[in-house]
């Protein structure tokens, strides 16, 4: 791995490991029954991934448990959910085993977007004199998801010396629809869980489901007649090779 992606990470790492110890000074769950029954929710979140195509990791629908925790949750609460999710979604049942870097950077990745994303969420509304859970919620969104493609696209872009520019394009193409519809489940999510109907709130798991099962026929979809593109352009190339023999 080249210096400046290790340095990359390094920096990933001690930013995340600054934001835990401020966890860990100001812990203090409001209701640690709730925030136990939802992180462990978020955890079997976390196990439903999609591998993108081109890239060697994988999004899950954890993103919308992070998004519903930065309305309902404290900061420490919403962190580690983001870190937690981070490690599930790194170790379990993967293709291959993940090196230690790589585990390292997922976990600190996630840490720092989910903090900045709760910072967006508390501190952009009140700035512009906003009260409401949509003028909460949005900045956090768009942060976490800018953020999220953006630095996992840095990595790659140093570690394999490719395009971040393409890169970060082709991240945010694919994860964008699904980030989509997960925002906008997390919003009524939210919503109800301001209200105490906690049984609408956890009606977002098996919505988003289905929302995970349809991205997942998309993305193999989508593969598959790449592939199939690729196949035809190599048989007309061989066809007309054949020809001028």
């Amino acid at each position: 791995m080249p210096s400046l992606a290790k340095a990359y990470i390094a920096i990933i790492a001690a930013v995340a490991t600054a934001v835990l110890i401020v966890v860990a000074y100001r812990w203090n769950p409001e209701n640690l029954g709730r925030f136990v029954l939802f992180f462990a929710l978020a955890m079997v979140a976390s196990a439903m991934k999609i591998r993108l195509p081109g890239f060697k990791t994988t999004i899950s629908i954890n993103f919308l448990f992070i998004l519903i925790s930065i309305a309902l949750f404290s900061f420490g609460e919403t962190v580690l959910i983001g870190l937690g999710g981070a490690l599930v979604q790194s170790l379990w049942k993967t293709q291959q085993r993940p090196r230690p870097v790589q585990v390292l950077f997922n976990a600190a990745c996630l840490t720092v977007c989910t903090a900045t994303a709760f910072w967006a969420s508390h501190s952009i509304p009140p700035m512009l004199r906003l009260n409401s859970l949509a003028a909460m919620m949005i900045p956090g969104a768009c942060v976490y998801l800018v953020l999220n493609t953006g630095l996992v696209s840095l990595v790659i872009s140093l570690a394999e010396g490719c395009s971040l520019r393409e890169l970060w394009s082709s991240c945010y193409e694919w994860t964008f629809p699904y980030f989509l519809v997960g925002a906008a489940v997390a919003g009524l999510a939210s919503a109800a869980g301001h209200g105490t109907n906690w049984g609408v709130t956890l009606l977002v798991v098996p919505t988003m489901y289905f929302v995970y099962i349809y991205y997942r026929m998309h993305i193999v979809r989508a593969v598959l007649e790449s592939i199939s593109s690729v196949s035809r352009e190599n048989e007309a190339l061989l066809a007309g090779a054949s020809q001028g023999r």
